[in-house]
């Protein structure tokens, strides 16, 4: 039953729930944050308020991993008052996406609901920021933690490739592009600034990890590995950034030697 102040019983409880015989309530949203809208109506002589509602949600879970049985809502209604009051429901942030069928109770009245879940991708990846001290070898291998915070699987492939590029800024580029270029023209110094800016990217970073499917909820550490284009330059630094889902990491490269100089190597400190 839908909870008031101490001092009235739920039996007492003069706001109930309003609408024709047939109302349905809909909750739509992801698992922490479905909502929708509770018509009520206050029928008694004074003035009431409601702190929570009930709920008959079969094997939903709260928040807290305990079995759904109400949700905080707060209503405070003059005698007669009428109002469509929003209200906002937080399953476990696992629970899959779906229809869920549930009934809704306030004073003397239930009526059925349908929650609706929507998919939620959400990933976590740690540390967010990779720093490479590159000698000779041309791959290194880092160990991340991936963990999944939404409620859908997530498949996390073997390899991906970004591009990369040298960490010289717009318009540092821009400069050295035109102290180049021919000053004949400004089509000339114009070209140079582009022939430079196009030479930042310097080749194709690959990452590379055994593909796994992270369930929801799952927290794991996975090795990945680096591997570095031949093309890198000695005592300069190099920058990429990764998406894999909603999950950005950047890498920031600093050569010490000429990478590719001999055999590849597996991991190093940082």
């Amino acid at each position: 039953m839908g909870a008031i102040d101490n001092t009235i019983s739920s039996q007492q409880q003069a706001i109930h729930l309003a609408g024709p015989e047939n109302s349905r309530l809909f909750f739509s949203g992801p698992p922490r944050a479905l909502t929708g809208t509770i018509p009520l109506v206050n029928s008694g002589a004074d003035k009431q308020k409601i702190r929570s509602v009930a709920v008959s949600a079969g094997d939903l879970k709260g928040v807290a991993g305990l079995p759904l049985r109400d949700f905080p809502f707060y209503a405070r209604l003059d005698p007669g008052e009428q109002a469509n009051i929003s209200g906002r429901i937080m399953l476990d942030r696992g629970t899959p996406p779906g229809n869920y069928d549930v009934t809704v109770t306030v004073g003397s009245r239930t009526l059925p609901a349908t929650i609706y879940v929507t998919e939620v991708v959400n990933l976590r990846i740690q540390p967010r920021q990779i720093t490479i001290l590159a000698g000779s070898p041309s791959s290194y291998t880092r160990r991340l933690v991936f963990e999944n915070l939404g409620n859908v699987d997530l498949p996390i492939g073997a390899q991906c490739e970004v591009p990369l590029f040298e960490s010289i800024d717009l318009v540092s580029s821009m400069l050295i592009g035109l102290r180049k270029a021919d000053k004949a023209s400004a089509e000339s110094m114009v070209k140079g600034f582009l022939r430079e800016w196009s030479e930042l990217e310097v080749g194709t970073l690959v990452i590379k990890r055994d593909a796994k499917i992270l369930r929801p909820e799952q927290k794991t550490g996975i090795d990945v590995e680096f591997q570095l284009p031949p093309a890198l330059k000695p005592t300069r630094r190099y920058h990429a950034n990764l998406q894999l889902y909603n999950a950005p990491v950047s890498v920031d490269i600093y050569t010490t030697a000429k990478v590719g100089s001999s055999r590849k190597r597996k991991s190093d400190p940082q």
